[in-house]
């Protein structure tokens, strides 16, 4: 199940930013967690520097990873925060599809789809829905390793230009 699999992906992607120097706080470390979109992302803002959600596609066609972008709607992007925060949800996310790409992941169409999502709407940091690939994809311990380094490539390139 994609819940399994991304938490296995969250905890890769955490060892490896906290070997990069990052602090990381993690929404969830365990299957047990009943935390809304709406919770997740006012923790985030209260406590984080970036919050990058992890996922992957219903789809089962191995298309690729990609991001979730502010959608390019004139009346979407001038309300607040949206206004304030869409251009640095934008470029996080394609920090993160760059350091896949980097590292050798497929990238879908763009790496870029938008979509109004709660996470991007009421964030005030830096914020991504990021798919890492979809069900037809490898979900291995190496395939994992490798989406965990290109993110991490990604968050370095975002924060270390």
């Amino acid at each position: 199940p994609e819940s399994q699999v991304t938490l296995a992906m969250a905890k890769k992607l955490k060892e490896k930013l906290l070997v990069a120097g990052y602090d990381v706080l993690m929404i969830r470390e365990n299957d047990d967690v009943q935390l809304d979109n709406i919770a997740r992302t006012v923790m985030a803002n209260n406590m984080a520097d970036c919050h990058i959600a992890l996922h992957w596609d219903s789809t089962e066609k191995d298309k690729g990873a990609f991001y979730m972008s502010v959608p390019n709607v004139a009346s979407y992007r001038a309300m607040e925060p949206v206004a304030s925060h869409w251009e640095s949800h934008n470029k996080l996310g394609s920090a993160l599809v760059g350091g896949l790409k980097q590292n050798g992941v497929k990238i879908f169409s763009s790496g870029s789809m938008e979509m109004d999502l709660t996470q991007t709407s009421y964030s005030t940091i830096p914020s991504i829905d990021i798919e890492l690939g979809d069900g037809a994809s490898a979900h291995d311990d190496a395939t994992l390793g490798k989406l965990a380094d290109g993110l991490v490539a990604g968050v370095n390139s975002f924060f270390v230009p």
